[in-house]
């Protein structure tokens, strides 16, 4: 008898996302029943434009970073019975379409950490954030021990089973998401990439992430990770030499 499909949530933060939250939840509710919204302390009417929606809302009192938020909201999944999490950026850059594709390669490779990477015109990304990003990549792989594809997306899949077998990331900020492919490689965990298409368009508000100070936050959580473990050289070669685990699906 095979096992009963993955019960699978999407978990959006939202920090002042008035502009696109909407959308958001709207497409991911097409996909997926299950959504739940973090509002990270948002100053603006995030939380009423999606007040009648059919999703779960936890709100944060104030701003505690993307890290936390992403934190509480997989708790909540997981408290609720979920076996994955599906995450999505609440500013609209990603695409609720991707989302079944992450699932089915989550059926395939259970345990696997599933990244979202912006393989797929890539160059129409800004200059400045794909030199951030290529840096970040090399940091993380080289704690990693794995070549690790566009560490900074943050649209990815947790496994229930992983996230609750590795040390739980201590950073809250942007810089969760890189710590938390380091805990999960270094325990074991499969790291692999979903390639999707890079989307950049007009109209969408700034980025929460600054490119030159979060990469400093993210390069220096990682690098003090390095030194720990003897500058790890044998990890360096292996995120140089063998090939990122890729996943058409």
């Amino acid at each position: 008898m095979s096992a009963p499909p993955a019960r699978v949530a999407i978990v959006v933060p939202a920090l002042n996302e008035a502009l696109a939250i909407r959308e958001v939840v709207t497409s991911a509710l097409a996909q997926c029943p299950d959504v739940f919204v973090v509002d990270d302390g948002s100053s603006d009417a995030t939380a009423a434009i999606i007040a009648e929606l059919p999703v779960r809302v936890i709100r944060h009192a104030q701003r505690m970073g993307k890290g936390r938020s992403l934190k509480d909201g997989m708790r909540a999944a997981f408290d609720a019975g979920f076996d994955a999490v599906v995450s999505m950026d609440g500013d609209g850059q990603h695409g609720s379409e991707d989302v079944p594709r992450l699932i089915q390669a989550h059926a395939s490779h259970p345990t696997a950490l599933l990244l979202c990477a912006r393989l797929i015109g890539r160059e129409t990304q800004p200059g400045l954030r794909r030199f951030a990003n290529h840096f970040a990549d090399f940091w993380v792989s080289w704690a990693c021990g794995v070549r690790v594809l566009d560490s900074q997306c943050g649209q990815r899949l947790y496994p229930r089973v992983l996230m609750e077998a590795i040390a739980m990331p201590t950073a809250d900020g942007f810089a969760f998401e890189s710590e938390v492919l380091i805990n999960a490689a270094q325990s074991g965990f499969v790291i692999a990439a979903v390639p999707i298409r890079a989307r950049y368009h007009a109209g969408r508000r700034a980025s929460h992430f600054q490119p030159l100070r979060d990469v400093a936050r993210i390069t220096r959580m990682i690098f003090w990770k390095i030194v720990f473990r003897g500058f790890a050289l044998p990890s360096l070669y292996r995120s140089l030499a063998r090939p990122a685990s890729i996943l058409d699906t």
